[in-house]
């Protein structure tokens, strides 16, 4: 049989672990769903922040190439066959820098039919730079200063080559097109080491259909990847570009791979661990040229847990078509995001679980406290059934004491004493009532064996033996008193 002390606590200490530990739990879970639905929301944040400041960077040389194609159209009396006289490279440089407002990553070429290429950049100097080429004599690029243009003097920079902008995928692009082309990733001659750049391309036609110039700005990959590592994004977590092939493109940790053979790297053959196992889980969830327009979602690698958002850039109707594939991977770990929720939340578990078990410890204790007076009625039960009870046994006393409770235990108690002290007067009566006939018993007991030993002819023999020998004693003492009498005067 199992005892009520081990039965009873143990089930209100169950029920308490088994409410609490499932309030406690249900809270965690909620408390976890909601901090993983928080980063999300976190992550989309900061993945919308980067796609609108890429926007903003990538849309820069579109708007810029699409305003100076159309203030060209705006000045058909403008002559372009000499791109190179100073006094047009002034003109054209007004308008650049009073419309266009170029910023330290901006460049603007204009090309014309004669070979002629004239570039304004500030990419390598920070000042207003133009870069000049002619392949009628032999298509070196001279870099010199905007302000110092014409006046003669040595160029800050000559760069041997043999450039013709007519050869470039781009210009025939253009023309081929009619219209704004956005070419794939190249590595423009223009730019030390060939760099790879991506180039917007606007024809400008005079008023017969023939090209008068064709206008670009390029895209620097590098330019890319500068704003990235500029993000200060925590050291678990990335930002990458990539393309629906699955090159990568740019990233904001470590420098920018180079290229492989003229071509960029596979994001899934990445030096960065986390881009490879971003990349690779992209590709086998999505493939490269399905990834989904503003998808996030969460991944496992290892013990670590990463956060992705994913989100196709330029998608808008302004520059729709112009084959710009490009994606964005805003991968942040776990612990970085929502590291003060978590933290929180284990926080909280811990005290839970503390709660959890001091709540069982009081449970306990309260149960035990509950079947005491029940395990007390039942001990004093026992020493009265062994008649071992007295006014002095502990249980007794604590019988008394329960008696001042102020419930029913209290009452129940009290009754049990009552009936204890009245079983027990009753005791002593009849022990007294016992002693008091044992003693009649004895007495009448004796008599019975003195009537029994006098009806034997034994004690009659030995009546009459007496009875004689007092008889003759008696007559033997009487002449003796009477001569004594005599001689007495």
């Amino acid at each position: 049989m199992t005892s009520i002390r081990v039965v009873f606590p143990l089930i209100f200490a169950l029920q308490i672990f088994v409410a609490v530990g499932l309030t406690g739990a249900i809270a965690y879970v909620s408390h976890m769903r909601e901090a993983q639905d928080t980063a999300k929301e976190i992550l989309e944040l900061i993945g919308n922040m980067i796609d609108d400041q890429l926007y903003r960077f990538l849309s820069q040389p579109i708007d810029l190439t699409q305003v100076y194609a159309d203030s060209l159209r705006g000045r058909p009396d403008l002559p372009l066959d000499d791109l190179l006289e100073p006094r047009l490279v002034k003109k054209l440089s007004n308008g650049v820098w009073t419309q266009a407002q170029m910023t330290r990553w901006a460049n603007l070429s204009i090309a014309n039919s004669a070979g002629q290429n004239l570039r304004f950049d500030r990419r390598e100097y920070g000042k207003k730079v133009v870069k000049v080429s002619d392949i009628r004599r032999g298509g070196g690029v001279e870099w010199r200063l905007l302000e110092n243009y014409g006046k003669g003097g040595m160029p800050l920079e000559v760069q041997e080559a043999a450039y013709d902008p007519r050869t470039e995928a781009y210009y025939r692009d253009a023309l081929a097109k009619g219209g704004l082309v956005v070419s794939p990733i190249h590595f423009s001659p223009l730019l030390q080491g060939s760099a790879p750049v991506v180039t917007v391309a606007e024809p400008v036609y005079d008023a017969h259909g023939r090209p008068r110039a064709v206008v670009s700005s390029d895209i620097y990959l590098a330019g890319i990847g500068r704003y990235l590592q500029n993000l200060h994004l925590p050291n678990s977590s990335i930002a990458f570009l990539f393309f629906a092939e699955g090159h990568l493109i740019a990233g904001s940790r470590g420098s920018f791979p180079g290229p492989i053979a003229g071509r960029l790297p596979l994001a899934t053959a990445s030096s960065d661990p986390i881009i490879r196992a971003t990349a690779g889980y992209i590709g086998e969830r999505y493939g490269f040229l399905a990834v989904p327009d503003a998808e996030s979602f969460r991944y496992v690698r290892g013990e670590q847990h990463n956060y992705v958002h994913t989100d196709h850039l330029l998608t808008d109707r302004q520059f729709a078509g112009l084959g710009l594939d490009w994606r964005l991977a805003v991968v942040i770990e776990e612990s970085d995001l929502i590291e003060n929720l978590i933290t929180g939340i284990h926080s909280a578990a811990w005290l839970s679980l503390g709660l959890l078990v001091l709540a069982v410890a009081v449970g306990s204790w309260t149960a035990a406290g509950m079947i005491r007076p029940i395990l007390t009625l039942g001990k004093v039960a026992a020493a009265l059934e062994k008649d071992e009870l007295d006014a002095r046994h502990l249980d007794i006393r604590q019988l008394e004491r329960d008696t001042r409770r102020r419930n029913e235990f209290g009452e129940l108690a009290h009754v049990f004493l009552r009936m204890v002290l009245e079983v027990r007067a009753r005791h002593d009566l009849l022990e007294a009532q016992l002693e008091q006939l044992r003693v009649n018993i004895d007495e009448a007991d004796t008599q019975a064996k003195i009537r029994q030993i006098a009806d034997t002819e034994f004690f009659a023999d030995l009546k009459a033996k007496a009875t004689r020998i007092r008889e003759e004693r008696k007559r033997a003492a009487e002449p003796s008193a009477q001569a004594f009498a005599e001689h007495d005067p």
